[in-house]
């Protein structure tokens, strides 16, 4: 009897640890996928792009970034954007609404705080 429930002790460990590595190996897959945008070095002239979470930043002039990527604090190079967001806030009328193109033009040193207005 013993014997038994230790058997069956180490199968259902087993099959713990089985769905467990299945599910860190997934994610770790997904996350793969999802890279995050190149970013200049801190030691050249840079502006901040803070988004919150209610908005997503789908892309910045020609570089298109991942939905599920949750950027909240960007550095960009000086110069003029051209930027395409969407909504994903609480308010279920507006979720997934993309707003028009937004150009914005940054300087060196200045941080850029964006909120989220339905």
């Amino acid at each position: 009897m013993y014997s038994y429930l230790r058997c069956l002790g180490l199968l259902l460990a087993y099959s713990y640890l089985r769905c467990l590595g299945l599910l860190l190996a997934s994610c770790c897959m997904l996350l793969g996928c999802v890279t995050m945008p190149a970013q200049p070095d801190t030691t050249q002239p840079y502006a901040r792009l803070v988004l919150p979470d209610t908005i997503r930043l789908l892309a910045l002039d020609t570089r298109a970034f991942d939905a599920r990527l949750r950027l909240t604090d960007l550095r960009v190079t000086p110069g003029t954007y051209r930027m395409r967001f969407a909504y994903a806030g609480p308010s279920a009328a507006h979720a997934g609404q993309q707003a028009d193109p937004y150009m914005l033009e940054v300087q060196a040193g200045q941080q850029y705080v964006f909120e989220a207005r339905t």
